[in-house]
């Protein structure tokens, strides 16, 4: 970001190159989520006309999910014109890693921005109510971002010192590993704007790991994962994630099936097996 980054690409494109704009995060609704501004605000215009100048400019268009991909050919980009590719799992890295801890502690992870979108203030108020039955639960925070400060401050209020533990950014060869020795992975978004639609990568990635995965019921996670493969829960609701925190804790059968099922996910929507049709992508343009 921004998209109009892609005109530094103007002599290379004027000498033939073929140029591609990948759409990892759609700007305008991603500007309006992080700066609390309504989508019909004239900066937020702005920037929409600078995505349709800019896909005007390249050959073509990838975004990084389907909901996005449907916005962005209604508004700026011709439908033969614009691919979808999910951020897929490498496993040349997300390869199945073995557990080193021990299991004196049930962790729960997050790993990714603290922003308001992403509802970890969610996740740490519901730690409220499962501690209460499991006193030994820990919620591990992987990351950073402009409300840590706040969901510090919220975790001291709550008196849950030592049960949310912040534990800093981790490097990408690194985060099987962690993942690798988490109970449960959580990914608590608002289904609110930009988190209702920005797909979760760390969804895949705890299923490469054979770690099962709490997310709230978004339009997106729902668009492409179903319940057996999600322990899905109401989208700002911190009991009903308690309620299914608890529950995976509990039922061991049920946390097997979704390792199970997650894995097989992964095996059918790795990098490994999309490559290809990026790679044909790329010919084509070449060829032309």
């Amino acid at each position: 970001m921004p998209d109009f980054l892609v005109f530094a690409a103007w002599y290379a494109k004027r000498t033939g190159a073929k140029l591609i704009l990948d759409i990892h995060d759609i700007v305008p609704e991603l500007f309006a989520n992080k700066f609390d501004s309504r989508i019909d605000r004239l900066y937020v215009k702005l920037l929409e006309a600078a995505e349709k100048a800019s896909a005007a400019f390249v050959d073509h268009v990838i975004v990084s999910n389907d909901l996005w991909s449907e916005k962005l050919i209604a508004r700026s980009v011709p439908k033969d014109k614009c691919s979808v590719f999910l951020n897929h799992v490498d496993r040349a890295i997300f390869f199945p890693h073995t557990r080193t801890r021990g299991h004196e502690k049930v962790v729960i992870a997050f790993p990714g921005s603290f922003q308001w979108h992403q509802g970890l203030d969610i996740a740490i108020e519901a730690l409220v109510e499962v501690r209460k039955q499991v006193p030994n639960v820990e919620l591990h925070l992987y990351g950073n971002g402009r409300l840590e400060n706040e969901l510090r401050r919220l975790a001291d209020r709550l008196g849950l010192n030592g049960s949310v533990r912040f534990c800093g950014s981790v490097p990408l060869d690194r985060m099987p590993e962690m993942m690798a020795n988490t109970d449960l992975g959580v990914v608590p978004k608002r289904a609110d704007g930009f988190g209702n639609e920005a797909y979760s990568t760390k969804i895949m990635e705890f299923m490469s790991q054979g770690v099962p995965v709490i997310a709230s019921r978004t339009k997106i996670d729902t668009y492409y994962f179903d319940d057996s493969l999600v322990r899905f829960f109401k989208p700002g609701d911190v009991h009903d994630l308690a309620v299914a925190m608890l529950e995976l804790i509990r039922r061991k059968e049920l946390r097997d099936s979704l390792s199970q099922r997650g894995k097989e996910y992964v095996a059918h929507n790795s990098w490994d097996i999309r490559k290809r049709d990026y790679l044909d992508l790329v010919d084509s343009l070449s060829a032309r």
